[in-house]
Parts: structure tokens; C-alpha cells; sequence
């Protein structure tokens, strides 16, 4: 197998992770475009993702730009790496009561402790509806500092014949 065929089959390991997950699926979101320190995932308006105006939540915002930042310097780790969100600041610039949203996100910086992430979220028209930053903690398998979780670089990413007992 070539190197572009494994980082091939890595990619779509992890879209299928990230789109399959609880928490994905559970906010409707999804992981289009990954890759080169840039990431781009779509979230339809839902009325769960309602607050009590009526408008969206800015929660719903904050998770969709931590998930496109962290994506987007995720696709710079290392096989031996994961990322988890230390810090985000979202700016919320308008609101929204129904449509489908988009979220961009590039890395900007990604050192051997931290990674930082800029994204952007838009209506369908092109609004921008909020703007933001992610840093990221890095860390490598079997250095796990998140406390009661499982080493965050696993068997579901390896390659199938780096699995444990082949």
C-alpha cells in the first residue's frame, strides 16, 4: 500500500470516527472537507438548538467552531498525537433562527505542546454569524494527561496492520 493510499484510508478512518460520534451526531454536525491545517463541517438548524428567543443557541456556535479549529490543526498531528481544547474564544456577530451553517477553520500555529486554530461561521448566504479561536493541548500515546480517558491515540486510527496482535 502507498503512503497516499494509508493517509487515504487515515482520513477516512477519522471522518467516519468524527461524523459517527455521540456528540456529532447528537448536534447534526459534519466533517466535509479535512486536510493541510484547514477543515470545513456543515450543521443544519435544528429546534432543539434553540434557546428561549428562539434563536440559536451560542453554544451551538462555540462547539462548531471548537470542533472546525480542532480539526484543522488536527490534520498537522503526528500518528502518535491527538488534541484536546485548553482554551476558545468566540466573538457571536449575528444571529440565526433556521438554515444551515457552515464553519471554516485553519491551523495557525502547531508546536509540540499547543496548536492554535482560527474558524469562521456563515449562514448559507455568506453572513459571517460568529468568528473564533481554539487552542489545543497535544498529546502522544501513552503520555495521556486527560484525566479517566483512554489513550487518546488508539487502535480506531492505526492502520490495520499496526493493530495490537497483528
Amino acid at each position: 500500500m502507498s503512503e497516499e493510499e494509508s493517509l487515504r484510508g487515515l482520513r477516512e478512518r477519522i471522518f467516519s470516527l468524527l461524523n459517527d460520534s455521540p456528540f456529532y451526531r447528537h448536534m447534526g454536525m459534519e466533517v466535509l472537507e479535512a486536510g493541510e491545517g484547514r477543515a470545513r463541517l456543515r450543521l443544519r438548524v435544528r429546534e432543539e438548538h434553540k434557546n428561549l428567543y428562539g434563536i440559536l443557541h451560542g453554544g451551538v456556535l462555540a462547539a462548531l467552531l471548537d470542533s472546525t479549529c480542532s480539526i484543522a490543526v488536527g490534520t498537522l498531528l503526528g500518528m502518535d498525537e491527538a488534541a484536546v481544547t485548553l482554551d476558545q474564544r468566540v466573538n457571536f456577530v449575528s444571529n440565526v433562527r433556521e438554515g444551515v451553517l457552515y464553519a471554516e477553520g485553519k491551523a495557525l500555529h502547531k508546536g509540540r505542546y499547543t496548536g492554535v486554530g482560527q474558524g469562521e461561521v456563515r449562514d448559507e448566504e455568506g453572513n459571517l454569524v460568529a468568528a473564533g479561536m481554539t487552542t489545543v493541548f497535544v498529546v502522544r500515546s501513552g503520555e495521556s494527561q486527560v484525566r479517566d480517558s483512554r489513550d487518546p491515540v488508539d487502535e480506531r486510527l492505526r492502520p490495520e496492520t499496526d493493530a495490537p496482535g497483528t
